[in-house]
């Protein structure tokens, strides 16, 4: 309700029907049966003066949408535009403060000019001015805010008109608040200065024996160019008698002035909020995503440690091929005692990962509620989700146990009794000809990830982040590719010394070293890839591209602020008027509300809040960065805020668009849109129009709004008055204080304040957050790839211990044979880690390119040493474990 009795702007509806659209059609109709024309402040009465009936409002200016649709109901009404001037001159005499009508016949002649006036005979009289003088007019326009700039027209005296009749008629004034109820002049309250020492007694003599009876006279197409705003271009329409009774007129009108045309239309809220919920983010998919890399190292270490097995079982394997098992039956066997792990490791897994969900929701819900703001989340896991994610995880599962088992019954028996099948000795000595494939489908891969990059940055120009990916796809697959092709090269080494065992030693279970390079290049692959998109609203924050457009506070109002901040005067009005003001300056912007579209918001958002603004404001301080601006928007454009300084084009279907900005994050995942799309809105005076996404911000404070030209805000919403959000430009030193000042100061607006830094972190926050989690699973997929490290340790030292004891028995002392065994599988870390971090930085390319200064270079060398580091001190463990005995002892059946 808006505080007046009667009135209110909210009508809440429920019918208790859930079929979409049936509750809004009801409410509708119902809202139209019990529709009157008072309900719009609309009042249509009969003129006392002269004969017909006038349509005028409390408002003051007839919304556009009332005016044509009267006029198109009744096409002889005339109307009427009466507006307060300041003075009326013909030097040296002067008239203060007088009502002047711009109209059509009867009151003005159709053969008057627009650059001519009709006098009464009282402002004749007091003026001496006679038909042919000139007379100058000064009168107020609206500026921004309320800011009045003061403007004058000269016209010539067209005639002098007698004080009664048509002439005479007090009602032409509409009731100007604060004007039309006062006594006296001296007790006016018009809202702006007026100067009261100007008013002489004749002129207060005439408003209390005429009122607000116009004193001059003009053409509606005068007066309308002179004093249109955006709240309408007449004060009144007057209908003749030959229209009809007041009744009848009234249901003319009443039936083209509808609610809906008015801009009161429902809306199924309940709907539009389970749609909202439907649609919403999906961080499902985003996990699934990120761990793609951590399930793949997860099969690479399933396979591994069945290899491991199978070789273990090699004999038992060759035992029962030699009593007469086939090998199909064989695999069957073995296959489906390798379904029977699966199942029970997918049962602990479901487990694990059911808690695993409840500890991140608990986290979100406590320690990272930063991430979700006001959302509410719960515990949610449906039977069909679970068992879906059990069967797929049970069929991945056998994937590698499959391809491992597809090798083993084939060896001949002998060799599966001997414990040496082909398969582990031979199998994966390569010969030239697969070499050479193997060589070329490297470099195809390699060339391929490079010419999708070419395409993806010369082709597109634009910073496609799933090309990118799938591009650091391809470059992962051929390092890996490459690094079979050294170990090749490794195994044949014909080097003499420590270096040139451990060579040969990596090249020795080539599938077994290439695993465990592959488990390690994932998960540094994910840790770099998801660290590089960290957002920190404090680096270099008073830069005019940061997020934070260079600006040092951000501050939105309960209530809009009608003063221009910069100016002296609203300075003075608010009390800003102290020295550290000085340094302080705004870019204000109106608010439409609208559903939060930012980072805090997880629910899809339908219509976003738009925020208008002097795009000429930010266009001259180059603040902000834009990610994408739209090709065909642009034109003649110099700066991404000019292409929302251009008027609204209008589509097939005669509706308009009108050109917007909004935050590369709110676009994305917020809206669901892309650059180029449109949304649709419905104005304050019920018509549509969209907005056109035209031009994309990277990461930004202004995140959450579309941002338009405040021309076009105006056009469509007249009725939002004033400022609501602010960006403020300070001095370093002067932040604090104008923090303090500004928050004292417009407390009584409701002044919400923060610095940019901290705002833009509010929202990074959410990212951060998300980030955090996966990057717990690249570091999962590290601890995977460590462990398997330490297998193949372990695994190698003890296949090979007869090989150590030799070396020992030849001169080699105890700790250069663990330097040798560190250095062989030190080899391998290095190569998984270097070949993880190359396709990574592929992949976060687009963030390079945004800034160099914005990747965290430092934080991420960081965590790769310790990564590195860690693995160095899982190597060595393993390494002391596994050359811990007598190694001599193992000669012995030699």
């Amino acid at each position: 309700a808006t505080g007046c009795t009667n009135r209110a702007n909210l009508l809440l509806y429920s019918h208790g029907i859930d079929t979409i659209g049936i509750g809004e059609t009801m409410a509708s109709q119902l809202l139209e049966v019990h529709w009157q024309l008072a309900d719009a402040e609309l009042d249509l009465r009969t003129m006392t003066e002269i004969e017909g009936t006038e349509l005028r409002t409390r408002r003051i200016f007839l919304d556009p949408v009332v005016t044509e649709a009267a006029m198109r109901e009744v096409t002889n009404a005339a109307g009427i535009l009466t507006y307060m001037v300041n003075d009326i001159a013909a030097p040296p005499f002067h008239t203060p403060y007088s009502m002047v009508t711009a109209a059509t016949e009867p009151l003005v002649p159709s053969t008057m000019k627009d650059n001519e006036i009709l006098l009464n005979k009282w402002l004749a009289d007091d003026l001496l001015a006679k038909v042919g003088d000139t007379i100058s007019m000064r009168y107020y326009v609206a500026g921004n805010g309320r800011d009045l700039e003061e403007k004058q027209t000269d016209f010539r005296v067209f005639g002098v008109v007698p004080l009664w009749g048509f002439y005479g008629d007090k009602s032409l004034m509409p009731e100007f608040p604060g004007i039309a109820q006062a006594e006296s002049s001296s007790d006016w309250d018009t809202g702006f200065a007026i100067d009261m020492h100007r008013i002489r007694p004749k002129d207060e003599q005439y408003w209390k024996t005429y009122r607000g009876t116009p004193k001059a006279f003009i053409t509606l197409a005068a007066g309308q160019t002179l004093w249109s705003n955006r709240f309408g271009s007449l004060t009144a329409l007057r209908f003749p008698p030959v229209a009809g009774t007041i009744e009848e007129l009234a249901n003319h009108l009443h039936q083209q002035i509808t609610p809906k045309k008015l801009g009161l239309a429902f809306e199924p809220i309940r709907q539009q909020a389970l749609d909202a919920i439907d649609k919403s983010q999906d961080f499902g998919g985003l996990f699934v995503g990120f761990s793609f890399f951590l399930i793949v190292a997860a099969l690479i270490l399933v396979g591994l440690l069945f290899q491991f097995s199978m070789e273990q079982r090699a004999a038992e394997t060759g035992t029962l091929l030699g009593i007469g098992f086939s090998p199909r039956r064989i695999r069957a066997m073995l296959l489906m005692e390798g379904a029977v792990i699966s199942m029970l490791a997918t049962v602990a897994g479901i487990a694990g990962g059911l808690a695993y969900a409840k500890i991140i929701l608990k986290g979100l819900r406590t320690i990272w509620r930063d991430a979700v703001g006001s959302s509410s989340l719960i515990f949610h896991a449906s039977r069909q989700s679970v068992l879906i994610g059990g069967i797929a995880s049970i069929i991945i599962a056998m994937i590698p146990i499959w391809l491992t088992l597809r090798h083993q019954a084939r060896q001949p028996v002998r060799e599966l009794l001997a414990g040496n099948p082909s398969f582990v000795m031979n199998g994966l000595q390569p010969s030239a000809q697969r070499a050479k494939r193997a060589k070329w489908a490297a470099s195809a891969t390699f060339i391929l990830g490079l010419i999708l990059l070419v395409v993806t940055r010369v082709v597109h120009r634009e910073n496609t982040a799933e090309l990118f990916f799938f591009a650091a796809g391809l470059f992962l697959v051929s390092g890996l590719m490459l690094a079979a092709m050294w170990l090749n090269s490794a195994g044949n080494s014909k080097k003499i010394g420590l270096v040139g065992i451990a060579l040969r030693g990596c090249g020795r279970r080539r599938r077994r070293s290439l695993a465990t390079i592959g488990l390690l290049a994932c998960g540094a692959f994910l840790i770099v890839s998801v660290g590089a998109f960290r957002q920190n609203g404090n680096r270099h924050a008073w830069r005019r591209s940061s997020g934070t457009g260079g600006f040092a506070l951000v501050g939105e109002t309960a209530f809009p602020i009608t003063q221009d901040l910069n100016g002296k005067k609203g300075r003075e009005f608010h009390s800003l008027s102290e020295k550290w003001m000085d340094s302080v300056s705004f870019v204000q912007f109106r608010v439409h509300a609208g559903d939060e579209a930012n980072c805090l918001n997880l629910n899809h958002v339908r219509k976003p809040r738009l925020i208008g603004v002097d795009p000429v404001q930010l266009s001259k301080r180059g603040a902000f960065s834009f990610a994408e601006l739209l090709r065909d928007a642009v034109g003649a454009a110099t700066n991404g805020w000019q292409i929302i300084d251009t008027s609204g084009a209008v589509d097939l279907s005669g509706i308009e668009v009108v050109p917007g900005i909004a935050d590369e994050n709110s676009i994305l995942w917020s809206m669901g849109k892309k650059i180029g799309d449109t949304i649709d809105y419905t104005d304050e005076l019920g018509r549509n129009f969209k907005v056109r996404l035209v031009g994309v911000l990277e990461n930004s404070v202004l995140q959450g709004n579309i941002i338009i030209g405040e021309k076009a805000f105006l056009r469509h919403f007249p009725g939002e008055s004033g400022y609501r959000f602010f960006l403020m430009d300070a001095s370093v030193g002067d932040v604090r204080e104008a923090y303090l000042g500004l928050s004292h100061a417009l407390q009584d607006v409701g002044l919400e304040l923060s610095t940019t830094a901290n705002r833009l972190d509010e929202y990074n926050a959410v990212q951060n957050t998300y980030l955090n989690t996966f990057q717990a699973l690249g570091g999962l997929g590290l601890l995977l790839g460590s462990i398997g490290l330490g297998i193949v340790v372990l695994r190698n030292v003890q296949e090979r211990r007869s090989e150590i004891a030799i070396l020992q028995a030849v001169g080699y002392r105890r700790s250069a044979i663990q330097k040798l065994v560190l250095m062989e599988h030190s080899a391998l870390l290095l190569a998984g880690l270097m070949i993880g971090t190359f396709a990574a930085i592929v992949a976060v390319l687009p963030a390079i390119a945004a800034g160099a200064s914005r990747f965290p270079f430092l934080s991420l060398g960081l965590t790769l040493l310790a990564v590195l580091l860690n693995g160095f001190l899982c190597t060595w463990l393993a390494t002391k474990f596994s050359l811990r005995g007598n190694l001599a002892a193992s000669l012995r059946d030699e």
